[in-house]
């Protein structure tokens, strides 16, 4: 801070002290900010959330009352105060030459962030601590530990990468399976949003049984626990990992890869099965834009991605989408294809936050030694994941009326945020300290299912999410890529769980191995792609076919205007389509999936020349996410 607010010592006193408070308040505003981050995520304000900007707003619009006001009253008025004060001060005699000195010096701690000359981080043997950013930020305070953070943005190349090693790795890396081209089931994963069974907190009971079919599926079927790498929120870090077998564990604590790394065709699950002859689709119940799937899902080689703008008029529960619509998408994208279908579904009906008002229509009643509004947080989430059970059986129970062999992998991809500040689990003695280990394997466990209609199989799986994609490859007798068919070697040696270094000495994994893995991850994500020289055709493609939606809206007909109304017959129409003509948007009617009505302003009207009608579909950040062909239109 010396640094930051003395480098405009220079100037006029005045004009110093002016930037001086507006820093201070800037800062004071930033660790306000940081604070509620860390109540609410259990994780403090980092560089790479500035990234998720319009992402971070849209889901704090659903906590309301979270942000503290007094707070901010606090540091607007002491802002006002001062500013007025420093109106008061005599003008100064101004002289450069004796604000040089300060100048320099703090010139010098700017400087030594960015380079080893004067380091900071080693003069005060400052500790960065990435395994747990909210304990970097305890001993390193909130301003100092965002800005070690920054010199992570990057990841630096391991110190021994070299091709020969990758040869080496790549060489001993061998699937342990049978592969059979001829055998292609439909795969499905479905990763519920903040999916989790709240009987595993003993000193809490229910009235019933909120997850009934889940549980008769654990009965009898593959089940177990998975290790998500994140808790309360950040899901594209689980689907990055159960997607691509990459590990978030090498790369800065809290970073998106989504956002950050993604940014070039990166072998996953749909291009390894696209290969292998799947329809590869990903269905989301929220906005195509979050986490940036819209992009990612292209260099991730999905053939097209149905976001929440192409669910025509879906039933909601609360202010999201209903899971059952979900599942009913799910379907109907396998029945529609002829191919074997890959289908990465996202679910959104169980985001948080959960009411601390009791709902005076719940079903399930919550009994224990917890506060009243924890009670009823959880309660409400109780509610919630009991209706996301019945959107598993109508999938399960679809599946099983097609002729086709399927498997299903059904998982949470985080605990839910089960009030502020662990309030609920705290209460329930489930979790406090993730230093702790049993506290951490209960803080990221979350469960999961494997469902299918020809094996038969049934174990007790505990594993972490980057090693899901090469376990299903195996289940499915397919082949993999060169992450899967390590990850794969692991799991023949009993090494299939990677969580946090703090922990990772209690688990089987050895450090040569956790090495090799990071080693071959580094070249895939940010190297020279070694792997794909010795095994060319893993190379990922560029996905020139990928498209947003289920196929664009199609105009096979349009009337001339009658008393100012155009009739538009064609295929594929939504609700929320909206009719432009010559550019223009006009108001428009949706009549059903073939027939819409579009009402020309007079200027529109009056114009002798053909028209161009184009129907288009825009989202919640107003841009155009699919539109269809442009019929000309003679109005003579």
């Amino acid at each position: 801070m010396f640094g930051f607010i003395n480098f405009f010592y220079i100037l006029h006193r005045k004009l110093y002290l002016v930037i001086g408070v507006l820093l201070i308040s800037l800062l004071s505003i930033i660790g306000l900010i940081s604070r509620q981050k860390l109540v609410l995520r259990g994780e403090p304000l980092l560089p790479w959330d500035l990234i998720l900007g319009k992402e971070a707003l849209n889901i704090t619009k659903n906590f309301s009352g979270a942000i503290e006001i007094i707070p901010l009253l606090y540091i607007g008025v002491s802002a006002i105060v001062l500013l007025a004060f420093i109106r008061l001060i005599p003008r100064e005699t101004f002289s450069w030459q004796k604000k040089l000195a300060t100048f320099t010096l703090s010139l010098a701690v700017l400087v030594s962030f960015s380079t080893e000359i004067l380091s900071l981080e080693r003069t005060f043997s400052l500790r960065q601590i990435n395994w747990s950013q909210k304990l970097n930020y305890d001993e390193n305070g909130m301003f100092l530990g965002f800005i070690l953070n920054t010199a992570y943005l990057t990841v630096d190349k391991p110190k021994d990468y070299e091709q020969e090693l990758v040869k080496e790795i790549m060489d001993n890396t061998e699937p342990a399976y049978a592969v059979d081209p001829d055998f292609k089931p439909n795969i499905i994963f479905v990763m519920s949003e903040a999916f989790w069974d709240p009987t595993l907190l003993n000193e809490i009971s229910f009235s019933e049984d909120p997850l009934p079919y889940f549980r008769s599926l654990q009965n009898d079927y593959t089940s177990g626990m998975m290790l998500s790498p994140v808790y309360g929120g950040g899901t594209a870090n689980t689907e990055f990992e159960v997607l691509t077998g990459l590990s978030t564990q090498f790369l800065p604590k809290g970073v998106i890869p989504y956002v950050e790394y993604v940014r070039k065709p990166i072998v996953a699950l749909p291009a390894i099965l696209k290969k292998q002859g799947y329809t590869t689709t990903a269905i989301h119940t929220y906005d195509n834009w979050f986490y940036g799937r819209n992009n990612v899902y292209k260099n991730l080689t999905f053939d097209k991605f149905i976001s929440k703008e192409f669910f025509d008029q879906p039933e909601y529960y609360g202010q999201y989408i209903r899971d059952t619509e979900l599942s009913k998408r799910i379907l109907e994208e396998i029945k529609k294809t002829e191919k074997p279908d890959f289908v990465y579904a996202i679910s959104m009906q169980a985001h948080g936050p959960y009411s601390t008002e009791e709902n005076p229509d719940k079903l399930i009643e919550v009994s224990g030694n917890i506060s009243p509004s924890s009670k009823a947080i959880l309660a409400n989430y109780t509610q919630t994941i009991s209706d996301v059970d019945q959107s598993l059986k109508l999938l399960i129970e679809g599946l099983e009326q097609l002729n086709e062999p399927s498997i299903v992998v059904f998982f949470g991809d985080h605990l839910p945020m089960l009030g502020t500040n662990f309030d609920v689990y705290s209460e329930a003695n489930f979790f406090r300290d993730e230093l702790n280990y049993q506290d951490y394997l209960n803080m990221y466990s979350v469960p999961f299912v494997v469902w299918d209609n020809y094996s038969g199989n049934k174990e007790e799986l505990r594993i972490s999410a980057n090693f899901l994609s090469s376990y299903i490859l195996e289940r499915t007798k397919k082949t993999g890529s060169p992450t899967t068919d390590f990850l794969n070697s692991l799991t023949q040696n009993g090494s299939n769980v990677l969580i946090s270094e703090h922990h990772q000495m209690r688990e089987a994994i050895s450090q040569k191995e956790i090495d090799q893995y990071q080693l071959l991850q580094y070249d895939l994500l940010f190297g020279n792609e070694y792997a794909y020289l010795l095994q060319p055709d893993h190379k990922p493609q560029p996905n020139n076919d990928y498209v947003l939606g289920d196929g664009r809206a199609i105009i096979v007909n349009a009337t001339p205007p009658n008393t100012s109304v155009i009739e538009i017959q064609g295929e594929h129409f939504l609700h929320d389509h909206k009719v432009y003509v010559n550019g223009q948007l006009v108001h428009t009617d949706f009549e059903n999936p073939t027939y819409m009505t579009a009402s020309l302003p007079e200027r529109l009207n009056s114009l002798s020349e053909p028209l161009d009608i184009q129907i288009k579909l825009t989202d919640s950040m107003g841009n155009v996410i699919s539109e269809s062909n442009t019929f000309k239109l003679d109005t003579f």
